[in-house]
């Protein structure tokens, strides 16, 4: 082949490998799109295999077994199977409601009445002393089978005065002991004579003193106890450890040489001595207590009109050991080691023999021995108890219109103390500096109004101060005092008995209110009223009977509901807008309360009666169009891979061939400068 001849050849083959470079991209192309034909045939065929419906399964029974028949989910289809669509406020398309079956029975719906046994009406009645109770408060030793004991005692021992349950018995009451409201249980005493009985067993056993008593006399009363104590010659009662509650009671004309207690362990509440003329010579006197016991309390008493007369003479032996340095005489209580709160004390104190070596006289306390700095409180107290001393004018620093002796500080609250102390002709006392000053000396006093004896019988008043003395107070009184105080003018005022502050115009302590609020409570309850026929009671005998429908409680639709497509109510539930719910069990403690209905919540995920099914139709057509159009792709791919193949032997033939003339076209070249070199 010449030059020319070989390199149009060669031209021609460059030609060609460009053109079969062309149809292998070609066909390069068309499998990739062949490629992403099949991905969207695979991608319709998975959505087509994802495409499921929920549908009910309805279980047909049959003579030769069961079968199983399914329909598109719909509210009907779902009732049908006791399923109920729950939007979370409501139910859809469907409620329980109480339906007439159109069957009768017969129902007792009463009795005849029996008109021998009226039913009454009731009425509100108020009762303040109830049946004794096992779970009352315990103030102390006291014991109910103990306080039974003495009750039967007593009326057995004085029968042959007509004591009776109407005049003794155990009750339990409500009121407020040491500022709580307690339920105690007690011996309520009715009438003198149980009075008389009990305080004879108060002398007599030793655990009578420690049960709990209360007066239950009409409002007002006053018991003279010359009557009960005619001799005159009341000792007092020893070793009192229980509770004695006067419920507001009056003890008049009580004579003797002590006063109601001579040692008082326990509580004394809501009495009154009024006109108690007390005579001794021994060396621990008081208007209603001689000694106050550290476990002792004195709350809501009235002292009144009492005569105190302590003859006890220095220098003289006593068998009884009686020492006129020891002695403690106080309008209220002689010695105290406890506390008394809302209390008064007005009357006199005669000390005839007393001189500078005299114990403690006080208008209100003799003295205050509990060692303990402010543990005894003396709160809420008035004291009007004039101290009459012989004509001497040296006596002891322990003389006091209050306290006669406060050496271990008692805590002193709202108190008042306006009892002059003087000598038996009347001349005020206003002797050397160990005389006495009207303020109480050395207490923690808060609020205290006390007469100066020692400066013109001025008033003065301390604030709050320890170891008040006479120059420490202030004559001007503020002019409110808040709390339990009454200033003059206001509502209440008037009602007390508290003479001299009222006529000197002064503050005074609303006693009365205190005291009040400190009797046994009373309590209402309903009553039978005989009065009140109301009705009859049934008589059992006669039953009374009626044909009445029999209801069931059954699933309804509802006539206001729109409706709801299968499609709506899927795509609902599938998203949570919808929840499945069946009427609730009896007992059930899953259940939710919706329109009046008990429900309980119901998952259609794992619901048996509800299956999540492809459409088999559906799917048959999608698995053809699948096979048909991968067939048509691997048939496709088949013939692009024949075109392959021959474009590349083609390719290589022409690519030989190529180098074949190159490599004669070169040596061509060669032979051509050798001849011309």
């Amino acid at each position: 082949m010449g030059m020319s001849a070989s390199q149009a050849r060669l031209l021609y083959i460059t030609t060609q490998l460009n053109h079969l470079s062309l149809q292998g991209q070609n066909v390069s192309d068309a499998k990739i799109r062949l490629s992403m034909d099949s991905e969207a045939i695979q991608e319709k065929y998975t959505q087509a295999l994802n495409n499921s419906s929920l549908y009910v399964n309805n279980n047909i029974f049959t003579a030769t077994g069961s079968t199983t028949n399914r329909e598109r989910i719909s509210l009907a289809a779902l009732a049908a199977q006791d399923l109920l669509v729950y939007n979370g406020s409501t139910v859809l398309g469907y409620k329980y409601e109480e339906v007439d079956t159109g069957r009768t029975e017969q129902k007792l719906v009463g009795y005849e009445k029996d008109l021998t046994k009226p039913i009454y009406g009731t009425k509100e009645e108020t009762e303040t002393f109830r049946s004794p109770s096992a779970s009352a408060d315990k103030l102390g030793s006291e014991d109910l089978n103990t306080m039974n004991g003495i009750v039967e005692s007593i009326k057995t021992d004085y029968a042959q005065y007509g004591i009776t349950d109407d005049d003794i018995r155990t009750v339990s009451y409500t009121s407020n002991i040491g500022g709580e409201e307690k339920t105690v249980n007690a011996i309520a005493i009715s009438s003198q004579n149980a009075l008389v009985a009990v305080l004879n067993e108060l002398f007599s056993n030793p655990e009578a003193r420690e049960q709990n008593y209360v007066l239950d006399f009409p409002e007002g009363t006053v018991i003279d106890f010359s009557q009960i104590n005619p001799t005159n010659d009341w000792p007092g009662i020893s070793q009192f450890q229980g509770l004695f509650d006067g419920n507001g009671v009056t003890f008049s004309n009580l004579n003797g040489s002590q006063g109601l207690f001579a040692d008082l362990y326990g509580t004394v509440k809501n009495l009154n001595i009024d006109g108690a003329n007390i005579s001794a010579e021994t060396d621990i006197v008081g208007g209603l207590a001689g000694y106050l016991a550290d476990a002792g309390s004195i709350e809501n008493c009235n002292v009144s009109n009492v005569n105190i007369t302590c003859n006890l003479q220095g220098g003289k032996e006593y068998p009884e050991g009686f020492s006129p340095e020891r002695a403690g005489v106080g309008g209220l209580v002689g010695l105290s080691n406890g506390d008394i709160k809302n209390s008064s004390a007005q009357g006199t104190i005669n000390v005839p023999n007393a001189d500078d070596s005299f114990g403690y006289i006080g208008g209100f306390i003799g003295a205050n021995i509990n060692p303990q700095k402010g543990e005894s409180v003396i709160e809420n107290c008035y004291s009007d108890v004039d101290i009459v001393l012989s004509g001497n004018t040296d006596y002891s620093n322990s003389i006091n219109g209050f306290i006669g002796d406060d050496s271990f500080e008692a805590t002193i609250k709202n108190c008042i103390s306006l009892g002059k102390i003087t000598t038996s002709s009347g001349a005020p006392i206003n002797g050397s500096d160990l005389a006495n000053w009207g303020p109480v000396l050395e207490s923690d006093a808060e609020n205290l109004i006390a007469l100066d004896t020692r400066n013109n019988n001025n008033v003065l008043y301390w604030g709050s101060t320890t170891s008040p003395n006479w120059d420490s107070g202030s004559t001007k009184i503020p002019s409110n005092l808040g709390g339990d105080w009454l200033m003059p003018g206001d509502e209440g005022y008037e009602d007390q008995t508290q003479a001299t502050a009222q006529g000197n115009n002064l503050p005074v302590l609303n006693l009365t209110k205190l005291q009040e609020e400190a009797l046994a409570k009373e309590e209402t309850k309903e009553v039978e009223d005989p009065d009140n026929i109301i009705g009859y009671e049934d008589d059992l005998t006669k039953p009374i009977y009626e044909e009445v429908p029999i209801m069931e409680m059954q699933l309804v639709k509802d006539p206001d509901f729109a409706g709801l497509s299968s499609a709506e109510l899927e795509k609902g539930l599938r998203e949570g807008t919808y929840t499945l719910v069946k009427k609730a069990a009896e007992n059930s403690t899953q259940s939710i309360t919706i329109n009046g209905t008990d429900y309980e919540l119901v998952s259609w995920q794992t619901c048996t009666d509800i299956v999540d099914k492809q459409d088999e139709a559906k799917l048959a057509v999608a698995e053809a169009e699948y096979e048909k159009g991968m067939a048509e792709i691997q048939a496709k791919d088949k013939e692009y891979e024949i075109d392959q193949k021959k474009i590349d032997t083609q390719y290589k033939a022409l690519q030989t061939e190529e180098e074949s003339i190159k490599t004669i076209l070169s040596k061509n070249v060669e032979r051509s400068f050798k001849t011309f070199g």
